[in-house]
């Protein structure tokens, strides 16, 4: 199973080292975040990559991956909370992404977030807060360019600029 959700996200992934965040990126159905602690590292690389991009994607404006799915948003958020520590460690660019993205959309959720709100159990929100982003909030301060991002979840870069001299 681990083969077939790695080979769904990298379907899903095509396009992003042209478009970044602003693509849209479109995932086959399923329950990635059930995948954040899987054994094998490259499926939690891919499963996690998927919450990454459809967290940019939310930022950028260009989708709202989590409406219409009542509660994936959710369940998305426990796995993350579950495992931050790990993915953090093994995957700290993606890390630094989902932190900055989930503060910044909270904090312009008011503006231009208005049709797309931040709308989970407030149990759950406040223990998001308080473990995770308020603990990671000088995340918020890092900027790591995109090309590290793409080099972390196994994406050849299109642009001259992204591209590592060796």
């Amino acid at each position: 199973m681990s083969n077939e959700i790695i080979e769904k996200v990298k379907r899903g992934l095509e396009g992003i080292e042209i478009g970044y965040f602003d693509t849209g990126q479109r995932f086959e159905k399923e329950a990635y975040y059930d995948y954040f602690g899987a054994s094998d590292k490259e499926t939690r690389r891919y499963a996690i990559a998927v919450f990454t991009v459809y967290l940019g994607n939310w930022y950028s404006l260009c989708s709202f991956p989590f409406l219409d799915r009542e509660s994936y948003l959710e369940e998305f958020i426990k796995a993350f909370i579950e495992h931050h520590q790990q993915i953090e460690s093994d995957f700290p660019i993606m890390y630094e992404y989902i932190i900055s993205f989930l503060i910044r959309i909270e904090e312009e959720n008011s503006g231009k977030y208005t049709h797309s709100t931040f709308e989970i159990d407030k149990e759950l929100h406040e223990r998001l807060k308080r473990e995770v982003l308020i603990p990671k909030r000088e995340y918020l301060n890092k900027h790591t360019s995109i090309k590290y991002f793409l080099r972390e979840i196994r994406v050849n870069p299109f642009f001259k600029s992204d591209h590592f001299e060796e």
